[in-house]
């Protein structure tokens, strides 16, 4: 045990000085999951177990980084940020791992208990996923949940702040003595210093409960609707797709539906919304994209269109090389990952 410690140390360490290095291992693990794909028996499996595990390598990475140097989650205004004790953060962690997970947990359903097996442990993820996020909504003062729960950090900003750090490095010492955040032994928790609270006329000595009650009194309730709806949209799809069947026009356009009347009421309030809630709603827009590549519309419009592109592509020498295997694999993405809850 002491030395399985001691190795975990050691890479925590390596990973907080080397953030550029670790970044450039996480790309190619991701990279490998393409190349796995049709390649071997059983690709779908190989290829999602692979994604899955680059994806939870990130996370796990970006957890260290935020432990040990909690500055990087506050410049990349991340709730990665947030005490690790909280069980709205733990939620996260495991939604966000349930997010990663849930396509490779699908495949391994269908081939171990059928497609019948598959649909009720989706069905149960979905539930699972739905509890959280709304537990999370209801218990803390974000307004809107972003996809994955934990957002990745910002590799860039780190690499600028490091940058930026080594042209003020002679000030780097003075900087240190009088940091403005301590971190608790037994918790391992962050606090601010004296030293480095706001003026005091824009400071508030309100509690915590206080503040979180006066930002839900001024929040406006469409926009806590918006967003209710927003996540119990793969609920409502996976029953229309019970009644109506999975290639049916009616479940395709029951999500549709949800989905534009969320953003409908999301833009009526737009006066009230952050930035950064309208960043993921500007996400939310581009992914009504997706469904171009989803059941029925895929089949009867943009199937033979794509195969004629891609068949175009595959005859210039070098194209070739990308078109025919995105040719020959993009009906088993189709069909894997272009679900209503996976965006």
């Amino acid at each position: 045990m002491d030395k399985l410690k001691y190795i975990l140390k050691s890479y925590e360490t390596w990973v907080c000085k080397n953030p550029d290095t670790v970044g450039d291992f996480e790309t190619t693990a991701k990279w490998a999951s393409y190349f796995v794909a049709g390649r071997i028996t059983d690709s779908s499996v190989a290829t999602e177990l692979v994604y899955s595990l680059s994806n939870l390598l990130v996370m796990y990475n970006d957890r260290i980084i935020a432990k040990y140097r909690p500055e990087i989650a506050s410049i990349n205004d991340c709730s990665i940020a947030e005490p690790t004790n909280s069980v709205c953060y733990r939620l996260k962690v495991m939604l966000t791992t349930l997010e990663y997970c849930e396509v490779f947990i699908e495949i391994s359903a269908k081939k171990l208990f059928g497609n019948k097996g598959k649909w009720i442990l989706v069905a149960f993820l979905q539930c699972l996923k739905a509890a959280g996020r709304f537990f999370i909504l209801k218990h803390s003062t974000e307004r809107i949940i972003t996809t994955p729960a934990l957002p990745v950090l910002n590799r860039k900003k780190l690499s600028k702040k490091n940058n930026a750090a080594a042209t003020t490095s002679t000030n780097q010492l003075s900087m240190d003595e009088h940091s403005v955040t301590i971190k608790l032994k037994r918790s391992g928790r962050i606090m601010r210093k004296v030293e480095g609270a706001p003026p005091l006329q824009y400071r508030s000595f309100k509690l915590q409960e206080e503040v979180m009650s006066v930002q839900n009194q001024h929040h406006p309730k469409g926009l806590l609707q918006a967003e209710y709806l927003y996540i119990a949209k793969p609920l409502i799809h996976l029953a229309s797709m019970g009644v109506f069947g999975e290639k049916s026009w009616k479940q395709l356009l029951v999500s549709l539906a949800v989905d534009v009347t969320s953003i409908k009421m999301y833009h009526n309030n737009r006066q009230h919304m952050s930035k950064e809630q309208q960043r993921i709603l500007s996400h939310r827009c581009l992914n009504l994209c997706m469904y171009l590549m989803r059941s029925p519309f895929y089949e009867r419009f943009t199937q033979s269109r794509l195969e004629g592109l891609l068949n175009l592509l595959a005859k210039i020498p070098i194209a070739k090389m990308m078109a025919g295997p995105l040719r020959d694999y993009i009906p088993h993405w189709q069909a894997m990952y272009f679900y209503m809850w996976s965006t």
